[in-house]
């Protein structure tokens, strides 16, 4: 847990252990309890599943020739990446629509692809988008239509510099497995908060579902949300926004 989590933990102890002793009821004694309670008990600091490092810029991303870049070469501004727990972008899940999340660093181009494949290199998902006009963290769900089944596949996440010369694309790619998942866990998150669930699916190292969950509560729950990112050496993204993307183009 982040110094500044541990912080505010302590300021609502002091207040509920306050209105105890002075035997004042107040509708805000459940409310500070149950937080006190459930902060103190949830960890999001994810399983270590591999190689972990703040993204670089000659990490993590690609282009697929030496030609001039489309993408910020800001010195302090994070490279285009995938919001993944190590640096060989591999994670497991286990839901079959998983949630993608990227971030778009700031950029001349207007358009992204992201291209699903699996184990027999097949395309089982396609889809060109709209990128945001100002940099910060995408997500894009794989829809239900596409039915994922268990195994492994390969993405890729592109930034289109030039649609007349695709090998100036800018572009990160990894790879995911997915599992059905167990008795054990369906019982475990079943009428679960938001927070516990995450938990549950840390201990599991199921990242997608880890991820999706904390970043929908990201605005109620910041502190465990940089817990998390931190976690797998993503901190430089804790304090980036959220962007409203990624409307399909096909």
């Amino acid at each position: 847990m982040s110094r500044k989590s541990s912080l505010n933990l302590l300021k609502k102890a002091k207040l509920l252990l306050s209105l105890m002793v002075l035997g004042v009821f107040s509708p805000l004694l459940p409310v500070l309890s149950s937080s006190l309670f459930n902060h103190s008990l949830v960890s999001l600091s994810f399983p270590d599943t591999g190689n972990r490092g703040a993204p670089k810029k000659s990490a993590g991303g690609g282009t697929r020739s030496d030609d001039e870049t489309c993408l910020s070469n800001e010195e302090n501004e994070p490279p285009l990446v995938a919001l993944m727990p190590n640096r060989e972008n591999k994670a497991k899940t286990a839901t079959n629509t998983p949630t993608f999340y990227g971030y778009i660093p700031t950029t001349t181009a207007t358009q992204g692809e992201f291209v699903l494949v699996d184990q027999s290199n097949n395309e089982v998902y396609y889809t060109q988008f709209l990128l945001p006009s100002t940099p910060g963290i995408i997500k894009l769900e794989i829809p239900e239509t596409v039915a994922l089944i268990p195994g492994n596949y390969t993405w890729s996440l592109m930034v289109i510099c030039d649609s007349r010369y695709r090998n100036r694309d800018k572009y990160v790619e990894g790879s995911l497995e997915y599992v059905i998942p167990t008795e054990q866990l369906e019982n475990q998150i079943k009428d679960k908060p938001s927070l516990e669930k995450a938990e549950v699916y840390a201990n599991a190292s199921l990242w997608f579902e880890t991820l999706d969950t904390v970043a929908k509560i990201k605005e109620e729950s910041p502190q465990e949300w940089q817990e998390l990112l931190t976690s797998v050496g993503l901190e430089i993204l804790a304090e980036v926004p959220m962007i409203d993307c990624c409307q399909s183009d096909n």
